[in-house]
């Protein structure tokens, strides 16, 4: 087995090629390269565009993450803008912007700062019910409550939305939202499927905990034994360990469905903006873009926090699988709704079981 960049086979996502002359993103291998500029000029830029803001985007997110540190509390945030090809702090007070471009950022001047929407959010994600959805939108510098139209007991969340007037805004979505694990598929061996998401240090790999909370024992697209489940953090948290029992080859890249894969080098967070691409057992590779980060989702089984929403696409049995920007990870599959798709930021799920990628 090369990979274990998704437990279960699926159709091979053949993408438009780049021509000879261009040449691919610093980190990234040719079919993740061609699919995430494939997102991005659907978007508008065209392909050398596309491809000088792939090889940009960990200078930009550098360059910002330095300029928060140095505005601190002014500071409501910040995105990486893909027309201009910059990274966009978001301040309260117009004397911090010489600071912020001075250190190479675009500054904007808005009305809340990010303690104010952090607040605003963190009372709204008390009274959310099942079927909702509330996050930062960095953009927009509002809070955002997606409610899907399953949802029921809506007072009180209608009344701390209404509290905070326009700093919160509520849109309605359809259809419900929903972890991502298809059940019933006898690849695992145990009554469902997910992907994993990466092999990590000691021999283990990492994945959705609503996977591992309701499977117990894996086997690889082959049939051959992976391994048991060594942890579940789901809900509040998604994520899962696996261990290797099996003695399968834990290499550090991650199975693009095509014959191809991307080398994983590190692991990185998401902000908003960042082109990403995702590997499962379903969709196979999908990319897009992240649209906000610190979302909390609200499944049936209750409540996840610090998710990041995606436009990529996802389909259940994708739950657990890869999200990266080029040879970088950055997220773990955990479900979809209202025409989204959320992932876990996958720092905190290393940092959790101690391991790393490799």
């Amino acid at each position: 087995m090369k990979a274990l960049g998704a437990l279960a086979a699926a159709a091979a996502v053949v993408p438009f090629g780049l021509t000879p002359a261009q040449a691919l993103p610093a980190g990234y291998g040719e079919s993740v390269a061609t699919e995430a500029v494939a997102t991005l000029t659907a978007d508008g830029l065209t392909t050398a565009e596309a491809t000088d803001l792939l090889s940009a985007q960990p200078d930009l997110i550098a360059t910002g993450e330095r300029v928060l540190d140095r505005v601190g509390a002014d500071s409501a945030g910040m995105y990486l803008d893909p027309a201009s090809a910059a990274v966009v702090v978001n301040v309260v007070d117009s004397a911090d912007v010489a600071t912020v471009e001075s250190a190479g950022a675009t500054a904007r001047v808005v009305d809340h700062s990010m303690a104010e929407l952090t607040a605003a959010r963190d009372a709204v994600a008390k009274v959310q019910p099942a079927n909702t959805a509330a996050g930062i939108d960095v953009r927009d510098n509002q809070v955002v409550v997606r409610i899907a139209d399953t949802a029921t007991g809506l007072g009180a969340l209608t009344a701390v939305t209404e509290r905070f007037g326009d700093l919160v805004r509520t849109e309605h979505v359809a259809g419900a939202f929903d972890t991502a694990i298809s059940g019933g598929d006898a690849i695992t061996g145990s009554g469902g499927r997910c992907s994993l998401g990466f092999n990590t240090t000691g021999n283990t790999g990492i994945t959705a905990g609503h996977c591992t909370g309701s499977i117990s024992s894996w086997n690889d697209a082959a049939g051959n034994y992976y391994g048991p489940s060594i942890a579940a953090n789901f809900p509040t948290q998604d994520y899962g360990l696996i261990r290797n029992d099996g003695g399968l080859a834990q290499p550090g890249d991650v199975n693009l469905y095509n014959g191809g894969y991307q080398d994983i080098n590190g692991a990185a967070d998401p902000y908003v903006g960042l082109s990403v691409c995702k590997s499962g057992s379903t969709t196979g590779l999908t990319c897009g873009q992240v649209t906000q980060v610190g979302i909390t989702i609200c499944y049936s089984q209750g409540c996840v926090y610090n998710m990041a929403e995606s436009t990529a696409y996802v389909q259940p049995g994708d739950s657990g699988g890869a999200w990266f920007a080029g040879g970088t990870a950055i997220g773990i599959t955990s479900g979809m709704g209202g025409g989204y798709s959320y992932f876990q930021p996958v720092v905190p799920g290393l940092n959790l079981y101690g391991v790393s990628v490799f």
